[in-house]
């Protein structure tokens, strides 16, 4: 568009609005997408269906429930705000007030117009731009968060097996975490591995706090109803005089909490190595509290 054999001086607020059209067009189409009103891949198995406009070959699919698209997407956008500012800022300026000896004498009506150029070009790109970064945050805040968040949260499921693995069975107290905890926060591990370098400098780390915070709290909402469940199971066993004492000198519900205190320092490390403050997460901190009375537990085994 700023070619110099395609640009037309007179005709220059025509191009800049012409550039900020087709900025507004990109954005309109990824908002659309991000709302779920943008299919892609086969209409109904009709590969042959060319008005359709999806892609042939894919089962249909909504872009903005994959949050590697979501992720290349909004990389894009910010290269599109950092460009827009920036270099196309420069491309622009150059082409309006060119700066070789022969070009200035024909198109400068003054000294100060490549300034005044510059600066109403600036503006227009900064105000066409303020509507990129609102559109980064929300993919990423929401979208990937949301996104993230419930894959991390299926393996919770596996926490109320804890009490099933040791009730009854004459298992010797465990040794080590349940295979499961290392698999919570598989997703985001994965994603921050192959996103990291391409995540927008102003979303920072915070969507990964949302996420561990989010994940911890239903975390420990587990752990708390476990534990209940397994302190009722004690007293009733208790009463009847019919508790017993297993391998080790630990009761079943010891040894689940013990367990549950291994799981603890496993999932702790899990999300030091996504790079996050632990003690800083509300809901790793209650998950602490849950756990901490099977530290001495933990003590004995480790002096055995």
């Amino acid at each position: 568009m700023w070619k110099s054999n395609v640009f037309l001086r007179p005709l220059t607020h025509r191009f800049l609005r012409g550039a900020v059209q087709l900025v507004g067009r990109v954005l309109g189409f990824v908002k659309e997408g991000l709302d779920g009103k943008i299919e892609f891949g086969e209409n109904n198995g009709n590969e042959n269906d060319a008005s359709s406009g999806t892609m042939v070959g894919l089962p249909p699919y909504f872009w903005h429930e994959r949050v590697e698209d979501i992720a290349m997407v909004t990389w894009e956008l910010t290269i599109l705000d950092t460009c827009m500012t920036h270099d196309y800022l420069e491309v622009i300026a150059d082409t309006v007030c060119p700066t070789d000896k022969e070009s200035r004498q024909s198109t400068h009506n003054s000294s100060i117009e490549p300034d005044e150029i510059r600066a109403l070009a600036s503006d227009v790109l900064m105000e066409s731009s303020h509507e990129i970064s609102p559109v980064v945050s929300h993919s990423w805040n929401a979208l990937i968060v949301d996104n993230l968040t419930s894959q991390c949260s299926v393996p919770l499921s596996a926490v109320k097996g804890v009490a099933a693995t040791y009730r009854m069975t004459n298992r010797p107290p465990p040794t080590q975490a349940s295979p499961f905890v290392a698999t919570i926060l598989r997703p985001l591990k994965d994603f921050d591995s192959s996103y990291s370098s391409r995540t927008p400098p102003q979303i920072g780390d915070d969507w990964k706090y949302q996420i561990i915070g989010t994940v911890s709290t239903k975390y420990s909402v587990a752990v708390e109803e476990l534990i209940a469940t397994v302190k009722r199971t004690e007293e009733a066993l208790k009463s009847r005089k019919t508790r017993r004492m297993m391998a080790g000198g630990m009761s079943d519900g010891e040894k689940v909490k013990l367990q549950l205190y291994l799981d603890h320092r496993e999932f702790r490390s899990q999300v030091e190595e996504l790079g996050v403050d632990a003690e800083s997460v509300e809901g790793f901190v209650k998950l602490g509290q849950l756990t901490q009375e099977a530290e001495c537990l933990f003590l004995q085994s480790q002096s055995k």
